[in-house]
């Protein structure tokens, strides 16, 4: 399976690009994963699998595509791909950055419910203190910001028999925008934070108040697992991509003002086509979510003991 763009004058679609190179490495003909071997993990912070998948997209992509790594951890996004010519002329006219040019990818590995193997925590993950958005901000050398696209690679891992390889059983690259849309939350998480000082007996503590965020978890849709998922605001893909078939629309309802009706936002889900092309209907906002969600935080873990049972006298 090769793709070839229908207008060769114009370049195509990063995250597209960037979806059909994974499904090709990571799934066989019949869609099966492909296993495959992972480094040792490093420091806490270290994540091997981010830095197989951005091999996977360098060995993959066109030669001409730059595949830009982070470089260390707790930097997001994980990923940048970058087409040099397309982002110097619409630097140089100052146009907004589209996916033809430049794109960011953060890698989201989903971990597999023990008992069921279906995705842990199907109704939210942790995005840490970045919270998604259609949106990332980089950083040129001078220091000066740079807002791209933002798509977010979900995968999920599942261990081989001989316990020394992995392999990708679900996986969907998603437009941030069918996350969030905030751009406003974003730069609020992301921009600077006062920490709380003096803090203790002795005051040497203090609270860095990081704030750690919870937002859906597309895996945990029935409809997307054992598959390869493509979710994008562009519905023309499988026009440019002939390997890609457009198999179904979402949408997603927010309220501009509480107490108003409620908008949707509309995605396209693509898979390749040589694996599924079933045109389904539209599905209105599939992605699930937590059936009782309060403002109050459980404590943390509490140590229970039983003082009839455990007591030594």
């Amino acid at each position: 399976m090769t793709h070839t763009p229908v207008d060769e004058q114009r370049p195509t679609d990063l995250p597209a690009a960037a979806f059909v190179a994974l499904t090709q490495t990571l799934f066989d003909e019949q869609g099966l994963p492909i296993p495959f071997a992972l480094r040792g993990k490093g420091e806490t912070q270290d994540d091997p699998f981010d830095e197989h998948i951005a091999d996977v997209l360098e060995r993959t992509l066109p030669p001409e595509l730059r595949v830009l790594r982070a470089g260390k951890p707790l930097v997001n996004p994980d990923i940048v791909l970058a087409r040099p010519e397309e982002y110097k002329l619409l630097a140089n006219g100052g146009e907004d950055f589209d996916t033809r040019s430049i794109v960011a990818i953060e890698v989201k590995k989903v971990s597999p419910d023990k008992k069921t193997g279906l995705p842990a925590r199907g109704s939210g993950m942790d995005y840490n203190s970045t919270p998604p958005c259609e949106t990332v901000r980089l950083y040129s050398e001078r220091n000066e910001e740079i807002l791209v696209p933002s798509f977010y690679l979900f995968a999920l891992l599942g261990q081989a028999h001989d316990n020394h390889q992995v392999y990708v059983e679900s996986m969907a690259l998603v437009a941030g925008a069918a996350l969030s849309k905030d751009t406003d939350l974003y730069d609020r998480i992301t921009g600077r934070r006062k920490k709380a000082i003096g803090l203790g007996t002795y005051g040497d503590g203090a609270d860095r108040q990081r704030p750690m965020l919870v937002f859906a978890n597309p895996l945990g849709w029935p409809w997307m697992q054992k598959q390869a998922t493509l979710i994008s605001e562009r519905e023309d893909l499988d026009e440019e991509f002939p390997d890609l078939a457009y198999v179904r629309s979402i949408a997603r309802s927010w309220k501009p003002i509480e107490g108003t009706e409620p908008k949707k936002e509309r995605f396209h889900c693509f898979r390749v086509a040589a694996l599924d092309s079933r045109v389904e209907d539209l599905a209105e906002d599939p992605f699930p979510t937590p059936k009782k969600r309060t403002e109050e935080t459980a404590q943390r873990g509490r140590f229970k003991i039983d003082l009839l049972r455990d007591s030594i006298f």
